[in-house]
């Protein structure tokens, strides 16, 4: 028996039919009126727009942003403290030697050699020091600790690489220092102490006042006065016969070298080498200071 074919089956076909023909039947159609319509454009405007401002908390990369009255709020008034505090992959090391990085602290993000971090004061790059960080890479950065934090209206911290726009010194991050514009009023801060040894006191006062210029204009001055006591925490290492001193509290009485120490030669002779507990081959600790600048 022959089955007579549904109105779907044939339907179907000629469906498919047409839609493949379409395209053919109408395309010079469509290339005759790009033809005749050619020659009337004269110019194409592009316009476009952002639907809102970008913000910090838009940014594709981490941003941290602090006020004035955030950077009031920690109890440090040096600028590395301060940052140390606030942005966790700040790192700020204190040499335990006495030389030239006692002054001038070497200072990175994260992890990374300390001129890889770029410092701008108002979106201008500040100068590095004139330290070389021997004891690390060799490597020198901005002494940020000349920047008195009372100058300091607000800080941007970009934890992130930079460099495609900076250059090699952003390949930590970017800290940016935006001083101050007050035209009147002022701050004073006042911070002392010193270690439990009874050494090492520290006094550091901080100050800032702004003045109207002008209509427009103003004129912020910071200023910061810093004192400090020396401290040694180095003791005499008495390994060898030479430099043990009976008196010390390190001497002992059973070690090899009593054959010398008893000697009466010896001992004699101990008071005009001085080399006792108090004399060190190297000051481990910190030497006294005293810096005042004006921002």
């Amino acid at each position: 028996m022959n089955k007579r074919p549904n109105l779907a089956n044939r339907i179907l076909p000629a469906a498919i039919t047409l839609g493949l023909l379409a395209p053919v039947g109408f395309a010079p159609a469509v290339h005759g009126q790009e033809a005749e319509s050619g020659g009337l454009l004269e110019e194409i405007i592009i316009t476009g727009s952002r639907g809102r401002p970008r913000t910090v908390a838009d940014s594709p990369v981490p941003i941290d942003v602090f006020s004035a009255q955030d950077l009031e709020d920690v109890s440090y008034t040096d600028t590395n403290d301060i940052l140390r505090t606030l942005v966790p992959s700040f790192n700020l090391s204190r040499q335990p030697i006495s030389d030239g990085s006692t002054f001038i602290r070497p200072a990175s993000l994260r992890g990374l050699p300390t001129d890889k971090t770029l410092v701008l004061v108002n979106s201008k790059r500040r100068h590095r020091s004139a330290l070389v960080s021997i004891g690390g890479s060799g490597t020198q950065n901005p002494d940020m600790s000349t920047i008195p934090a009372s100058a300091i209206g607000g800080i941007e911290v970009l934890r992130d690489g930079a460099s495609a726009q900076y250059g090699s010194d952003a390949i930590a991050g970017v800290i940016n220092f935006i001083l101050k514009d007050n035209r009147e009023g002022g701050s004073l801060s006042i911070d002392t102490g010193e270690y439990s040894e009874g050494d090492g006191k520290k006094t550091t006062i901080v100050g800032n006042i702004g003045l109207p210029l002008g209509d427009d204009g103003f004129i912020s001055i910071s200023g910061e006065l810093y004192e400090a006591d020396a401290t040694s925490r180095g003791v005499q290492y008495c390994g060898g016969w030479f430099c043990v001193d009976p008196a010390d509290a390190g001497y002992n009485s059973s070690a090899w070298y009593t054959e010398f120490t008893e000697d009466p030669t010896y001992q004699a002779g101990v008071s005009a080498a001085n080399v006792g507990y108090g004399n060190v081959v190297q000051p481990w600790g910190e030497p006294d200071a005293s810096a005042a600048s004006i921002f």
